[in-house]
């Protein structure tokens, strides 16, 4: 891992481990410092000090599908969160993502409005395809 002293992000790896909700060899799940008014708010971060624009794209779509999993259960008791793009975020220099309820304060909210985001549903429930008579098939 290549960390960087004076990044916000880095000295959290390595100061924070107890409250790691999740960690694997290159990035760790965490709680946010900053609720900014949401019930739960948390952030996956890539171990190696790399920014948006340097992380390769493969790396990037994993570190993203193992969050949402991720995401999935620990916001279970909600019917969706919202991932949320990097577009304002305040360390930009090293690869994080934010996932949040969608409490929030009037400012966080009004952010969150203008931040690129997905609604990520938690639970997907499989409704049946029904033809004319109510049935299913032909």
């Amino acid at each position: 891992m290549i960390y960087k002293v004076d990044c916000p992000l880095c000295k959290a790896l390595q100061k924070e481990k107890d409250k790691y909700l999740y960690e694997a060899s290159n990035f760790v799940i965490l709680p946010t410092k900053k609720m900014k008014g949401h019930h739960k708010r948390i952030m996956i971060v890539y171990k190696t000090h790399v920014s948006y624009k340097n992380l390769q794209k493969e790396i990037e779509c994993i570190l993203i599908n193992k969050f949402i999993q991720f995401s999935k259960k620990y916001f279970d008791e909600e019917p969706t969160f919202a991932l949320v793009e990097s577009t304002y975020a305040t360390i930009p220099e090293h690869w994080h993502m934010i996932a949040c309820d969608w409490f929030a304060t009037p400012k966080e909210r009004e952010q969150l409005n203008y931040t690129p985001h997905q609604s990520i549903k938690t639970k997907v429930k499989w409704k049946p395809m029904l033809n004319d008579n109510g049935g299913m098939g032909k």
